[in-house]
């Protein structure tokens, strides 16, 4: 009967040592747990931050393509406008003489006096 209490007393100490770990257990798995999910928000942070330089990078490059684009697209049609101004220009130019005589003959058809008075 003594071995039997014995053996009892050993199989409930062992259950409590056994108890006793398992809630070591537990705690060290919930320390571990605290710690594995700081670690990820850490490195979540760290990616979201490089995420965000990576967009403003490309979003920059965006930008600036689209910016060299259009001061080119600028530059083209500056240079039309130059030309068709150029031609207009010229075609004034060359038409002054006829203008201004087509003018002086219809201003001396309808004053016939001033005609008179030249001759």
């Amino acid at each position: 009967m003594e071995q039997e209490s014995s053996s009892i007393e050993y199989i409930i100490s062992a259950l409590s040592d056994l108890e006793d770990d398992i809630d070591n257990l537990t705690s060290r798995v919930g320390e571990m747990k605290k710690r594995l999910i700081a670690y990820s928000n850490e490195e979540i942070e760290k990616l979201k931050q490089q995420i965000i330089t990576i967009a403003d990078k490309e979003a920059k490059k965006i930008i600036d393509d689209t910016k060299r684009e259009a001061e080119e697209e600028s530059s083209v049609i500056v240079k039309e406008a130059d030309e068709i101004l150029a031609k207009i220009k010229k075609n004034i130019d060359s038409s002054y003489g006829k203008a201004v005589e087509r003018v002086v003959t219809l201003i001396l058809s309808e004053n016939p006096t001033i005609l008179d008075a030249k001759s």
